[in-house]
């Protein structure tokens, strides 16, 4: 990419999509364009990075806006998560994604400038669908996400197709990463990551392997993945490390009072030992259930990349990375 190149980021105010926009920024790209649809959060954002060209577009329904900021557009970061808040069943959110996949496609076949896309997948497309507990190791390779039950998989994937589809037929280059459980330190004062989603409002979660990667990691390797001609047209697992949700509520737990816990979580989620739940499940081997987490429970699952070349993590210690996410969590309360 130059310098001058018109860059464009959909869902520029997403946790994401904001690293992304300031690592741009950093890196000395004179013309960086985004879409939002919270003007709330693009106001901040623009406050923050002045430099930016932040466009107000809902890649369901704005298809004359979004051909717009298309135009004379080289690079696309599709970092969207397209959402109406009416959906049902997992047809409902295929539908969405596919819909938004084809609006923004569409659109890149209309400007005919485009050079590369680098597109925000889901670690939930690979392994997610094997019932087979002997299967202990995964990569990139993998398209197993079709149980119904992991709608998030299912749809993640059927947005996947269509766009590497659609890029095949129109002969663009493209990246699709997929992020194992994205947490840190959010850029601007909202915070998507998943430790909240984990730990918030009580309720019970079975102790499990959890693999993550630091959101300033995924940030800066969709920057490197888009200015790397190697990794073209593959998909890249986004890891940098591993840990157990046991391990997440001690750092939580050891690093914040029980005051800063209430006021950012609620009731914290409680753990169930790997003893306990093994024996809570024995009778439920049959089960898909069953079937998909007993490696993860055992922590004996391997999710890796086939490409470790592509990227070197910055930040590879549990620890380091949930405490800036729980330090960036308490000072934005102010």
């Amino acid at each position: 990419m130059k310098k001058t190149d018109k860059i464009v980021i959909l869902g520029i105010t997403g946790y994401m999509g904001a690293w992304l926009a300031k690592d741009l920024t950093a890196a000395g790209y004179q013309n960086i364009y985004g879409s939002y649809t919270n003007s709330k959060k693009a106001t901040v954002l623009k406050s923050t990075l002045p430099n930016l060209n932040l466009v107000d577009i809902n890649v369901l329904t704005d298809t004359e806006k979004l051909n717009a900021l298309m135009f004379n557009t080289k690079w696309i970061f599709n970092n969207t998560a397209a959402f109406t808040g009416q959906k049902k069943d997992t047809t409902d959110f295929i539908v969405t994604k596919t819909l938004m996949a084809n609006n923004v496609m569409q659109a890149i076949k209309q400007a005919k400038t485009i050079e590369k896309i680098v597109h925000l997948g889901s670690v939930g497309t690979i392994g997610s669908g094997h019932l087979n507990p002997q299967v202990t190791e995964y990569d990139e390779s993998d398209y197993s996400a079709i149980d119904p039950d992991n709608i998030w998989g299912v749809m993640k994937l059927a947005e996947e197709r269509t766009i590497t589809q659609w890029c095949q037929n129109l002969n663009i280059n493209y990246v699709i990463v997929h992020p194992t459980n994205v947490i840190g330190p959010s850029f601007l004062p909202w915070n998507h990551d998943m430790i909240p989603a984990y730990l918030k409002d009580g309720g019970f979660l079975i102790d499990s392997q959890m693999d993550s990667v630091d959101v300033r990691d995924i940030a800066n390797l969709e920057l490197t993945l888009m200015n790397d001609t190697q990794v073209n047209n593959l998909r890249i697992l986004g890891k940098g490390f591993s840990m157990m949700y046991s391990q997440l509520v001690n750092i939580v737990s050891e690093h914040l009072t029980d005051q800063q816990i209430q006021i950012l979580f609620g009731n914290m989620t409680h753990i169930i030992d790997q003893k306990t739940a093994l024996n809570i499940l024995q009778n439920t081997k049959d089960s898909n259930f069953y079937k998909e987490n007993i490696n993860k429970i055992n922590n004996t699952l391997n999710i890796h990349t086939k490409y470790p070349k592509a990227y070197k993590y910055q930040y590879t210690d549990a620890k380091e990375t949930v405490v800036a996410a729980l330090d960036k969590m308490l000072q934005d309360l102010n």
